[in-house]
């Protein structure tokens, strides 16, 4: 007995698993595309019995009949519609898919883009704050309410470790936090 593991089957499409292959629309377009190869390949193969129909029955005695031509030409004629249709249909949709890929693709564009703005411009003080617990640096802090007190109150906390660097309130001072130039480098 064969079993076959999902998590272990290597197919050689980029040495993606057999899970992550079902998982994804791969398995479509790879199921798509040889439903179109074997439809070409069937087409082929009915044309040259179609030939031999047509031209080399002929020489060993067929004769020509309405009886056996008229259902011979309505069955060639779906045999082409049941191979066309599909064909022409999972065309359609590889187009619409590679379509839809190239414009995801100019739309992550767009979108990083965008995120580069945003992240140059939150940054133009070049400024940076150093948390004195894990030493990472972030653009800014979390402002999270703090509610140990008896009073709630905005405090701003490291966004990496969660540290307490101070008050975020104007009236107080953060005496943990340590803002430092992006340039420079830190010394703790």
């Amino acid at each position: 007995m064969f079993l076959l593991s999902l998590d272990s089957l290597s197919l050689g499409f980029g040495l993606m698993s057999l899970e992550s292959l079902l998982k994804s629309y791969r398995l479509v377009q790879i199921v798509l595309v040889l439903w179109i190869v074997s439809a070409i390949f069937v087409l082929l193969f009915f044309i040259k019995i179609d030939g031999i129909v047509h031209g080399d029955l002929y020489h060993f005695g067929l004769k020509f009949s309405f009886d056996w031509a008229n259902p011979y030409w309505a069955f060639s004629r779906v045999i082409f519609v049941c191979l066309g249709l599909p064909m022409a249909l999972s065309l359609i949709v590889l187009g619409l898919d590679l379509f839809r890929r190239s414009n995801d693709k100019h739309v992550a564009k767009q979108e990083e883009k965008s995120v580069d703005a945003r992240s140059k411009g939150s940054m133009e003080n070049n400024m940076a704050i150093s948390c004195p617990s894990c030493r990472k640096v972030s653009s800014r802090p979390l402002v999270i309410i703090d509610f140990s007190g008896g009073k709630p109150k905005l405090v701003n906390v490291c966004p990496y470790c969660n540290h307490v660097l101070g008050c975020a309130d104007e009236g107080e001072s953060n005496s943990d936090m340590q803002l430092v130039d992006i340039d420079k480098k830190l010394v703790h």
